[in-house]
């Protein structure tokens, strides 16, 4: 009996053993196979992404929470070089609510900062069509962000920064305007964060 418990407790050490191996296995470990901050940027190369932006606090026309959803495609003419358009689509809600959809063209330089983490300044221009309550307006929308990149594995990324954008309005609906008419210049700071691939 005492041999039989013996090679049982044997049996159980060991499968817990390759149990816990077999489970670690499974874990995804993101050193295995690093991404590279010299292999994004390169000609040719075409990044889809998705920039989350959300902005609360100060705005120059009026106190509004702004959430921005950018889907966006840019392609590197030659290295480190982009450009690319991304579709606007906007909510404000706070002293007016707004709604905004457009177009926005832009170019960007990638620049590597270290093996797996890299900056990717872009300046753009595009057209928005927004919305008050009431009133509709075109705008021109101004757009500079430098998001930090941070290359999980090869082809994805995640990345984070500051952003500035200033919506130029001839009558009414700039996104962070007050409710009602509004001429001359609406600027936003925040923080954007982005997702994305390429091949």
């Amino acid at each position: 009996m005492r041999g039989n418990s013996k090679w049982t407790g044997l049996a159980l050490v060991a499968g817990l053993a390759v149990s816990s191996q077999a489970v670690a296995a499974e874990q995804p470990d993101l050193n295995a196979n690093p991404g590279r901050a010299s292999e994004f940027g390169q000609a040719g190369q075409m990044v889809i992404s998705q920039d989350l932006n959300g902005f609360l606090g100060y705005n120059t026309a009026s106190e509004v929470f702004l959430i921005r959803l950018e889907p966006s495609a840019d392609y590197f003419l030659q290295q480190n070089l982009s450009v690319g358009a991304s579709a606007l689509v906007a909510f404000g809600f706070g002293d007016s609510t707004v709604v905004g959809l457009g177009v926005l063209g832009r170019v960007g330089y990638h620049l590597p900062l270290s093996e797996r983490v890299s900056l990717w300044p872009k300046a753009g221009f595009g057209v928005q069509f927004a919305h008050v309550p009431g009133a509709s307006d075109v705008n021109f929308v101004l757009d500079f962000n430098a998001p930090v990149l941070f290359h999980l594995t090869p082809h994805f990324f995640i990345g984070a920064g500051p952003q500035v954008r200033a919506v130029i309005s001839q009558d009414v609906g700039s996104l962070g305007s007050e409710q009602g008419y509004f001429a001359g210049n609406d600027v936003t700071l925040g923080i954007t964060t982005t997702v994305g691939g390429y091949f």
